[in-house]
């Protein structure tokens, strides 16, 4: 089927800006695109006009408009996601989350699910909505793992890349192991899904049912 040159070259500039954190010049998305730097004026214009876009002197960024439009997209996936996150808490025991990256350099949890029987006295003081650095807990280094390697990234990304998980402990509360699996999502830098508990589990046995549970929300966030 023949798609429409424009609308195609729209969101391949969509594409390309949301990948640069500090924007990048219409002259850069030229180039990108392999396009006159007229035609990307144009297609800079045209996204400006509906707050897609935003220009800050000669730098072209995401605007207000993409942000309203990820955030109804997100409120659908987290729809789409608690009977997943619930499944997932229940069976291993401990509480899931589903985080999706805000920015190049933080993370946000966005839904979460405590399971039915609780193993042991102690839980899980995470809360919903909290940003914190990609590099700090589990959900935000699988994250990571989902990009290029890059030469000066960490030993716990490189090994959560080769994993296909991520698994830390005590990097965002005291005494809590935490094991996340990350997952691509369309708009987005990424997302991963996991678990956080503050008792001893079955590292590989988890870590199999988490990668599960990111399969199955890749193809729900498609769809």
């Amino acid at each position: 089927m023949a798609t429409l040159q424009g609308l195609d070259r729209g969101l391949r500039a969509l594409d390309v800006i949301s990948l640069t954190a500090d924007g990048l010049t219409v002259a850069d998305l030229a180039a990108q695109l392999g396009i006159d730097r007229s035609i990307a004026y144009r297609i800079v214009e045209t996204l400006e006009e509906h707050a897609l876009v935003s220009r800050q002197g000669k730098r072209v960024r995401l605007g207000a408009g993409a942000a309203t439009l990820a955030g109804r997209f997100q409120g659908q996936l987290v729809s789409a996601a608690q009977p997943v996150l619930q499944e997932l808490a229940d069976v291993t025991g401990a509480a899931a989350f589903l985080t999706v990256a805000h920015g190049a350099r933080e993370c946000v949890p966005v839904a979460g699910a405590e399971p039915v029987v609780q193993h042991g006295p102690v839980r899980v003081g995470y809360r919903i909505g909290v940003r914190h650095p990609l590099e700090r807990g589990a959900n935000g280094v699988a994250i990571l793992a989902l990009q290029p390697p890059a030469p000066d990234e960490s030993e716990e990304i490189a090994l959560a890349r080769e994993l296909g998980y991520s698994i830390t402990s005590g990097q965002l509360q005291q005494g809590a192991t935490g094991v996340a699996a990350g997952f691509e999502v369309p708009g987005t830098a990424g997302a991963s899904v996991g678990v956080v508990a503050m008792h001893e589990f079955d590292g590989e046995r988890v870590a199999a049912q988490v990668r599960e549970a990111a399969s199955r929300l890749a193809l729900l966030s498609r769809s």
